[in-house]
This record gives structure tokens, C-alpha cells and sequence, in this order.
């Protein structure tokens, strides 16, 4: 089992091209269906490469060479700006996800961010338990249907 040690947090770089690749295909049924409908993520992940989405942000959770798990913001010219995250279904369980969101919060926190949005589908529970546990809010439905959650950063205001 990773621990937090064994995992590193790190922006996608221009080399992590195969790796990106082998993550979308590693991922089953229904992560797919969760999370890369139509392949859109995906696409947006691989525009990357290209040099495309000049309002996003990449990273990935590594582990002995293996991404394990994705995360990357958009729209990060707004002060709450967009979340999608994913972990590799053979690396599920092993508390990938959660690491994956405090690391991104402390960053974006720390850069003046007001907090994170994401949506996620009413059937994915294991998400919907994650997001909650780590103190995101439901806050409505999209127009998707998808579930709608906010996770507000401190500010030195509230403090």
C-alpha cells in the first residue's frame, strides 16, 4: 500500500506524454464513465502536449514511475476555479485521491485561491464520500444533472 511518502505530487510535464496515455487506458468502465465521458478529459489532459488550455493546470500522483492519479484545474483566471480528479482503478483504495486534493488546496491556497468547484455524477458515491470527508459542500445541481460541490479556502478575513 502507498503511503504518502511513497507517492509524489507533481505538475504534469511536457515528457509525461506515454505515462497520460497508459493512465486513460488503465482506467475501467466506470471510471470512464465517471470521469472521461466521451473522452473528454482526456482530450483536454492531451492538449496539454500540443501546448493548448493556457487557463489549466496539471498534476499527477506518481509512484514508482506509474501515474497513479490525475488532477487538473481550469479556468485558474478565476478566484474558484474548476476540479477534475481521477485515480487508476488498480491503485483505488490506497487514499490517492484524498492526497491528491489536500496537496492541490495547500498549493492553490497558498497562491490566493478562493477554493475549488467540481461536479460529479449523482451514482458515484465513492467521489461524492470523498469530497465530503475532505470538506467539500454540496452546493447544487448542474445543468449536467452532476451533483455540484465547493470546497472554500481560509482566508486571512475569516481567520
Amino acid at each position: 500500500m502507498e503511503t504518502e511518502t511513497d507517492l509524489l505530487f507533481r505538475e504534469m510535464q511536457p515528457g509525461d506524454k506515454a505515462q497520460m496515455t497508459a493512465f486513460y487506458a488503465a482506467l475501467g468502465k466506470e471510471s470512464t464513465a465517471f470521469f472521461n465521458v466521451g473522452r473528454g478529459n482526456e482530450n483536454r489532459t492531451m492538449d496539454f502536449f500540443s501546448g493548448g488550455r493556457p487557463f489549466h493546470k496539471f498534476y499527477v500522483a506518481e509512484t514508482g514511475g506509474v501515474v497513479a492519479g490525475h488532477l487538473f484545474i481550469w479556468d485558474t483566471d478565476c478566484r474558484i476555479p474548476w476540479l477534475g480528479v481521477a485515480v487508476r482503478d488498480d491503485y483505488r483504495g490506497r487514499h490517492i485521491g484524498q492526497f491528491m486534493l489536500r496537496s492541490v488546496e495547500a498549493l492553490l491556497a497558498g497562491q490566493g485561491y478562493g477554493g475549488l468547484l467540481l461536479r460529479t455524477a449523482q451514482q458515484n458515491i465513492a467521489a461524492r464520500r470523498l469530497y465530503e470527508k475532505c470538506g467539500y459542500t454540496h452546493v447544487g445541481t448542474h445543468p449536467s444533472g452532476e451533483l455540484l460541490y465547493l470546497r472554500r479556502f481560509p482566508t486571512e478575513a475569516a481567520i
